[in-house]
């Protein structure tokens, strides 16, 4: 196989996790997402060495490794903000010595766009809660995979790749409904089996890794996207963050300390996010457009609330009371469908459709009062991985 002499650029968008919270987390229950116009780009480029360096002017990084070019393990030092672009560089590099194909030294450069982080007078003080870890990833593996001309959905290789990268540096923590999204685009994901994941080995062999990606995994996907009468607002909450794994565990712990509200409260929760997402399809298809919308605002807020109550159930502020009361004010200002805080809630970011462009202004007018609020200058997409996307 015969391996690109030039770069290959590549990038993986952010996403907005709307229906789904926590119930995706349990098979077979959906989540409902889509991608934003942000994303992160990486740059690959082969050398004729075993050096790897890592590149990432937004944290001013230029770190520098080496690579065992018979097994495609990376030998190099890096701080926890670059733990996934060293992973997930060495879990493709890997990869492609399975397959038969040498693995080669590399210049990774990284780059996110600029909605992915909270910026006050140019200073990041933050993050934005879109999704960078899983867009980074993506983009990172793509890279190197197709800086190897290997075919990255032959086996959905990019996929499941990503996916344990992932995995492996977050704990084995989440459903990769992220992952997913930043491959594909805007999708309804049913998660794989924890199993998949769970029970391999963190210090894996080449072989394992290549059977690993050779199997079958039981996730299903499904292009969708979100109406396009509907207008999306995003903004975060400066000087606020909600650590997703941190969260994911105080949920989990409920599940363990009381099994049957846990499964009431996600159960619940999935069959409001199923009629919320088949009112959505039928939006899609022009069926009974008025009713259905009415339907998918029904549901969508009886899932919100059920999340909430989730968050109070397991001690964790998924929608605090002066969220729920910001959400509710929205309603009162132009984001006549429906806003919630997504993903794993709490004060990461609130988003918010409208109906038309007037409502956006409205709402956007309203958002811009509160000094706690910044609104994000992105809107919603449907693409997911590409290859040849600018740094």
């Amino acid at each position: 196989m015969n391996k690109p002499s030039k770069d290959i650029i590549a990038s993986a968008p952010g996403k907005i996790l709307w229906l789904g919270g926590y119930s995706v987390l349990e098979r077979p229950n959906p989540g409902f997402v889509t991608t934003v116009s942000a994303r992160v780009h990486s740059r690959a480029r082969l050398r004729d060495d075993a050096t790897v360096r890592i590149l990432a002017p937004q944290f001013d990084a230029n770190i520098e490794g080496s690579m065992d070019l018979s097994t495609g393990v990376i030998n190099m030092d890096v701080p926890p903000r670059l733990a996934l672009v060293k992973t997930a560089a060495e879990v493709a590099s890997r990869y492609t010595s399975c397959i038969g194909v040498r693995p080669s030294g590399l210049d990774i450069e990284t780059k996110s766009d600029s909605a992915f982080s909270i910026n006050i007078n140019g200073k990041r003080i933050g993050k934005s809660g879109l999704g960078s870890s899983a867009a980074v990833t993506v983009a990172t593996v793509g890279a190197v995979l197709s800086a190897n001309g290997v075919d990255t959905m032959e086996n959905d290789s990019l996929h499941k790749l990503s996916q344990l990268a992932h995995s492996i540096v977050s704990g084995k923590v989440g459903s990769g409904y992220d992952i997913a999204t930043a491959v594909y685009g805007s999708v309804v994901y049913n998660r794989y089996s924890p199993e998949i994941i769970k029970e391999f080995p963190v210090k894996f062999t080449n072989d394992e890794l290549k059977g690993l990606i050779a199997k079958k995994w039981d996730y299903d996907i499904e292009p969708m996207q979100m109406p396009r009468s509907f207008l999306s607002l995003v903004a975060n909450f400066v000087n606020c963050s909600m650590p997703t794994v941190s969260s994911v565990c105080k949920v989990m712990e409920l599940k363990e300390k009381d099994p049957d509200r846990y499964w009431e409260i996600i159960n619940g929760i999935a069959k409001a996010d199923k009629s919320a997402i088949q009112a959505l399809k039928k939006i899609n298809n022009d069926e009974d457009v008025l009713d259905s919308l009415s339907k998918f605002i029904d549901a969508f807020d009886t899932g919100r609330l059920l999340t909430k109550r989730l968050g109070e159930l397991s001690n964790c502020a998924i929608e605090p009371e002066d969220a729920t009361s910001l959400i509710e004010d929205t309603k009162k200002h132009g984001a006549i469908v429906v806003s919630k805080l997504p993903g794993s809630g709490g004060k990461d970011s609130l988003v918010s459709l409208c109906m038309d462009k007037l409502s956006l202004k409205k709402l956007r007018d309203f958002i811009s009062l509160h000094k706690e609020l910044q609104v994000l200058n992105i809107m919603m997409r449907n693409d997911g991985f590409l290859v040849g996307a600018p740094v």
